[in-house]
């Protein structure tokens, strides 16, 4: 009974060993590919891997990549390129069309789209985000709406520097992409400066004999509103030889100053304080007290001269006969 019992367990032990081993070697084994997928050693590129400066759009047309910084190399010749906005300073004073400004520039859709900012000409940045969000889709629908957002950009005053340069740039890229369908389009800010200095340009006399006169020039007792010309923004102080005046405007101007009395003989000089800095001057003239202002004249008329040989009036009732007077009786 006891041998029996032990020959028994030998056994099972001896078969539990091979059937170890044999799965062992089993689990170490690397499995065989199947025959229907071979596996490779290359590794196929994504688009990003290839391309890491673009996407690639639903029609497989090759889209625009992001923005070079200011200083990277002009790109390859004869491509179409945009002339992207050029740098302007922002400053922390700056209104919310600065910061939009900058926004674009860098090419960030989604802070132009989620802007809540207040602008003065608000389809401007509409435009923008619509333009910004096409060029990095480049899906024919993104240029469509971008399209129709520039149509609606209206009129422009001079003064509005920044919001000039974006939409110039916008338009650009809307033609470049109608004119070359299919094609990459390269956005180059390299060569781009500061196309919106914050300079005074120039004066422009608005009211009194002189007003539009090329060479700005106001009576010598002061008190005529002159304008200033050039691209300004949050200006804190207007200056008359060093002194500050009186002035009004709003944020991007127009500003409007009221020229003083003269304090002497000569030309004043006029600067503008704004931050950040306006650089610049002009010169303001005033008229000589001694010389008539240039006024209309009204052309005198005389009475005609009698005819020759006559001296006798030629118009008017003729003249009564003097009575005659005799001599008295003797």
């Amino acid at each position: 009974m006891h041998s029996q019992t032990g020959a028994t367990a030998r056994t099972a032990r001896t078969a539990a060993a091979v059937c170890l081993l044999l799965l062992t070697s089993g689990c170490f084994s690397p499995p065989s590919p199947s025959p229907e997928s071979p596996t490779s050693t290359t590794t196929s590129a994504s688009p990003s891997a290839t391309d890491p400066t673009g996407s690639a759009s639903a029609n497989g047309d090759a889209t625009a990549g992001p923005l070079p910084g200011p200083g990277d190399g002009p790109p390859v010749a004869g491509a179409p390129v945009i002339r992207w906005i050029p740098i302007g300073p922002a400053a922390p004073t700056d209104p919310p069309e600065g910061t939009l400004y900058e926004l674009l520039r860098n090419r960030d859709c989604d802070g132009l789209r989620d802007s809540t900012l207040n602008t003065g000409f608000p389809a401007v940045w509409t435009a923008a985000e619509a333009t910004c969000l096409a060029l990095a889709t480049d899906l024919p629908q993104d240029w469509q709406r971008a399209q129709t957002a520039l149509a609606g950009i209206p009129g422009l005053p001079p003064g509005r520097c920044w919001e000039i340069k974006v939409t110039e740039s916008l338009r650009q890229a809307v033609d470049l992409r109608t004119a070359n369908p299919g094609v990459q389009l390269l956005v180059d800010a390299s060569g781009a400066g500061d196309d919106c200095p914050r300079r005074l340009t120039g004066l422009t006399v608005l009211d009194g004999p002189h007003a539009g006169a090329p060479a700005p020039t106001v009576p010598a007792g002061g008190g005529t509103p002159v304008r200033l010309e050039g691209f300004f923004v949050n200006v804190d102080n207007v200056l008359v030889n060093g002194n500050p005046v009186e002035f009004e405007g709003q944020q991007f101007g127009p500003f409007v100053f009221y020229a003083p009395a003269a304090a002497g003989i000569g030309p004043a000089r006029v600067t503008v304080q704004a931050t950040p800095p306006v650089s610049g001057e002009a010169v303001l003239f005033y008229a000589d007290p001694t010389t008539p202002d240039p006024s209309p004249t009204t052309p005198t008329t005389s009475p005609p001269s009698d005819p020759p040989g006559t001296g006798l009036p030629t118009v008017g009732p003729p003249a009564a006969e003097a009575p005659l007077l005799l001599p008295p009786p003797s």
